[in-house]
């Protein structure tokens, strides 16, 4: 069974480093046309995505300011629930206010 014709012995490939090196960055440099139409268009598709961090953002962070003002003015004696849920506003803010302006930056 006949795979191919050539003749791999009388073949040498004369392709030097650098040439292999320029081809590996151009293929991961992003100045190229087709990257940029893709750019264009995930950046195109991305409206709706960075106004639902944004309503995440506002609702997150008015959200748990709320729970740590209320928690904060009741006069109550202050429980072991009282504490976690004072804990866990601050953990929830502090990702609010620092995970989501950096997903969206990446994604701008």
């Amino acid at each position: 069974m006949l795979l191919n014709n050539y003749d791999y012995e009388d073949e040498t490939l004369q392709i030097t480093t650098s040439e292999i090196d320029r081809q590996f960055w151009d293929y991961f440099d992003g100045a190229t046309t087709a990257s940029t139409n893709i750019t264009e268009t995930v950046l195109r598709d991305q409206g709706p995505v960075l106004v639902i961090y944004g309503i995440l953002l506002a609702v997150g962070g008015v959200g748990n300011v709320a729970v740590l003002v209320s928690l904060a003015r009741s006069r109550r004696r202050k429980s072991r629930v009282d504490l976690m849920m004072t804990h866990l506003a601050l953990a929830d803010v502090c990702v609010t206010c620092g995970v989501i302006p950096l997903e969206v930056s990446d994604r701008v």
